[in-house]
C-alpha cells in the first residue's frame, strides 16, 4: 500500500483521521486525535493519518490500543518512539521525515509493513536489521520507491539489497519489488527502457562461402566391360538426374529468397 493512497475522508466507519494542513505540534494529543477522527473513544481508532503537519515527535498514542495503521508522512520526526501501546499496529508509514535510525519497533509483533522512504538512513547499521528480523510478521519494507525515487542514502550502499534480504529472508516486498529474491525487476525495467530509447542495430553475421557439394568430383563412369556394366550405367544415370534436380531446386529457392527480400524492402520503403 502506498503511503499516499490512504483515504482522505475524516471520520469514516473505521475511524480514519486525515487532517488538513495546520500548525505543527511536538506531539499528538487526545483532543487532536478526537477532533481528527470524530471519535470520542480513542480506543476505537483503527487508522490515523497525520500528513505534512510539521510533527516533530511520535507521542500521544498511548490510548490508541487498536490502531492498525499509522501514517505520519511528510513531517519532521527524527526518532521512532511512542509505540509501546499500539501493539495491534500492522502498517507504519513514516515516509519523508528525518529519521536516521530504525528503533522502537521491537514490541510490534504484528507489524507487516514499514515505509521509510526519503529519510536520513545512511548505512546498513542504521537499519538495525537484527532487530527487524525479530518482527516475524514483517513482509514489506520500503527504503525507496520501485522507480528508485525517494531513496535513503543506504540504498546506494554496495550490496544493500543482498544484505537486507539475507537479514530478512521472509520479506515478500522490498522497495516495491514483489518476490525480491528472484529477479531485480526495477533494474530489468530500467534496462528495457534504456534499450527502447536507444535500440542497438541488429548484429550482422557474415555467412561463410560454401563450396559446391561435389566440387572436383567427376560424375563420369569409366567405360569398361563386365556383366554389371549396364546396371551400373543405369544407376549412374539416376544419380545424375537427382543431382540435376537438386541443383534446380537450389536455384528456385534462391530466386524465391531474393523475391521475398525485395518485397520486404518495398514494404519498409512504403512505411
Amino acid at each position: 500500500m502506498s503511503a499516499r493512497r490512504l483515504s482522505s475522508r475524516a471520520g469514516s466507519a473505521e475511524g480514519t483521521a486525515v487532517l488538513a494542513r495546520g500548525n505543527s505540534l511536538s506531539g499528538l494529543t487526545d483532543d487532536v486525535i478526537r477532533s481528527a477522527t470524530q471519535r470520542f473513544d480513542i480506543e476505537i481508532v483503527f487508522k490515523l493519518s497525520w500528513v505534512n503537519k510539521g510533527l516533530t515527535r511520535m507521542s500521544g498514542l498511548d490510548k490508541c490500543i487498536n490502531l492498525v495503521e499509522l501514517n505520519l508522512t511528510g513531517n519532521q520526526i527524527t526518532k521512532i518512539e511512542g509505540l509501546e501501546s499500539v501493539l495491534q499496529l500492522r502498517r507504519l508509514i513514516l515516509t519523508s521525515n528525518r529519521i536516521s535510525c530504525v528503533e522502537g519497533l521491537s514490541q510490534l509483533s504484528r507489524l507487516e509493513g514499514l515505509w521509510l522512504q526519503d529519510n536520513k538512513l545512511a548505512s546498513l547499521e542504521s537499519l538495525a536489521l537484527p532487530d527487524l528480523a525479530q518482527l516475524a510478521g514483517l513482509r514489506s519494507l520500503y527504503l525507496q520507491n520501485l522507480d528508485r525515487s525517494a531513496p535513503n542514502a543506504v540504498c546506494r550502499t554496495p550490496g544493500y539489497k543482498a544484505a537486507v534480504l539475507a537479514a530478512l529472508p521472509n520479506l515478500t516486498n522490498l522497495d516495491g519489488e514483489r518476490s525480491p529474491g528472484s529477479l531485480n525487476y526495477a533494474e530489468l525495467a530500467a534496462e528495457f527502457d534504456a534499450f527502447r530509447a536507444n535500440p542497438t542495430a541488429p548484429k550482422q553475421w557474415p555467412l561463410p562461402e560454401v563450396a559446391p557439394w561435389l566440387a572436383g568430383v567427376s560424375t563420369e563412369v569409366p567405360m569398361g566391360g563386365g556383366p554389371g556394366e549396364a546396371a551400373l550405367q543405369q544407376k549412374h544415370a539416376k544419380v545424375v538426374k537427382v543431382i540435376d534436380e537438386c541443383e534446380m531446386l537450389v536455384r528456385v529457392l534462391g530466386d524465391e529468397i531474393g523475391k521475398f527480400g525485395r518485397q520486404m524492402e518495398a514494404k519498409k520503403a512504403a512505411a
